[in-house]
């Protein structure tokens, strides 16, 4: 029996090390490449219970975000509970994700699967700001672990930054959660947490947080002296200072921007841009390419390099041109930060797309293929989820089961703005 326990033990310790020397770790969102192993660390910047998926502040930049997909059955979260039988609890699934709180400092480990995304196997919290009470039923340490997880504590691992007031223009807002996110004049991102009853004056009246708008400029009294604990602040008081109706009155004239996508507001058509020196947010709605054809929000992936032209609106760029470059400013004319413009294509109907997928379905509302006839250009396919999809032994699946780098033929019908909405999808 001992035998047999011995010979468990060191495949084990075999596999935690082959995953140790497989593993990478990402400091960045553009460490992140499609199929690696790795590992990053960072602070919970928000927590879509819809979809399982956490937006991670990485350590490496303040300014840039990580997307990660987690499972609602498998994914193991260590620390985040106490001790069963001596021994820290663990949670998996959806269980697991309803403990992450926005905030916590994390350690994500798991898989790249393309477009900045993380798909999580194992989540760790290092520390939080504020303890916060379990939810759901935990599991103790699974029968293939061959060591007690490491008990992580709730207080963060380092001592929090102190700092005092605090003014910067409000460029997120939910006060159902009591949260803001303000750009401070230093160029640096804080979520500022606020209770029921944080005092917002203005002009000498008194104002609730839901009173506040996108690119108010606020001062901000810290609560408690001033205790940072990564990128969040609680708040004793705000102040509005200048109100986003008066900057845009005296909004600046128009400008030029450029950077790299780091996140992408399809639905509102808004996308985040990292200049370098911090990220703006950018309005699509009024935006065109070179050629005066409409760009919008499904036309862009994180990580492409963009050049805008416009006008700022308190701390929103609100663009009137957009085009695509490469690392080097240089414009692109294809690769995947190609969009198809009505003007460049023929007649309405149907067309015959010979692509790779590299966006499914279960990652975003569109299909995204790389075109392989066309020098690898990016094509957004509008497909439901269970449109028949005939496999290469001429069974059928469905739209929502392609996976990445799958290759496939779309017939698809095009419409007047350029959409692409398919009819038919084979595997090739």
């Amino acid at each position: 029996m001992n035998k047999i326990r011995a010979i468990f033990v060191i495949a084990a310790l075999a596999s935690v090390a082959a995953w140790g020397q497989d593993r990478t770790v990402w400091r960045t969102s553009a460490d992140v490449q499609e199929g690696s192993r790795g590992s990053v660390v960072g602070t919970v910047a928000d927590a879509d219970t819809a979809r399982n998926r956490l937006t991670v502040i990485p350590d490496g930049d303040l300014n840039d975000q990580v997307t990660v997909d987690t499972d609602a059955v498998s994914t193991q979260y260590n620390g985040f509970g106490g001790t069963i039988n001596g021994s820290p609890e663990i949670f998996l699934g959806s269980n697991g994700f309803n403990n992450v709180r926005t905030g916590d400092r994390v350690e994500i480990r798991g898989t790249a699967t393309g477009g900045n995304v993380v798909r999580a196997e194992r989540v760790t919290l290092l520390g939080r700001a504020v303890d916060a009470p379990q939810t759901g039923v935990g599991q103790t340490r699974p029968l293939t672990s061959v060591s007690t997880p490491t008990a992580y504590g709730t207080t963060p691992s380092t001592a929090p930054d102190r700092t005092g007031r605090i003014e910067g223009i409000v460029q997120q807002i939910n006060p159902e959660e009591g949260r803001l996110v303000v750009v401070t004049d230093q160029r640096k991102i804080l979520t500022i947490r606020t209770e029921q009853g944080t005092s917002v004056r203005y002009r000498g009246d008194l104002y609730r947080v839901s009173n506040l708008e996108i690119g108010d400029r606020v001062r901000v009294e810290p609560e408690g002296g001033g205790a940072v604990n990564g990128t969040e602040v609680r708040s004793r008081s705000i102040e509005v200072l200048q109100s986003a109706q008066e900057t845009a009155s005296a909004s600046r004239g128009v400008g030029a921007l450029n950077g790299r996508v780091i996140r992408v507001d399809r639905a509102n058509n808004i996308i985040q841009v990292d200049t370098g020196r911090g990220t703006i947010s950018v309005d699509l709605r009024s935006a065109t390419d070179p050629a005066g054809q409409p760009v919008r929000g499904r036309d862009v992936q994180a990580s492409d390099h963009v050049e805008l032209s416009g006008s700022y609106s308190g701390a929103t760029f609100v663009a009137s041109t957009l085009r695509f470059t490469d690392d080097n400013g240089a414009p692109v004319t294809s690769g995947s930060s190609t969009t198809v413009s009505a003007a460049a294509l023929s007649d309405l109907g149907v067309v015959t797309i010979y692509g790779t997928v590299s966006q499914t379905l279960a990652e975003g509302p569109q299909l995204v293929l790389r075109d392989t006839q066309n020098g690898g250009r990016a094509i957004r396919v509008y497909a439901l989820e269970d449109l028949a999809v005939r496999t290469r032994t001429g069974t059928y699946t469905t739209a929502v089961q392609l996976h990445v780098n799958e290759p496939v033929i779309i017939k698809a019908y095009r419409d007047g703005d350029g959409n692409y909405i398919a009819q038919t999808i084979r595997i090739r």
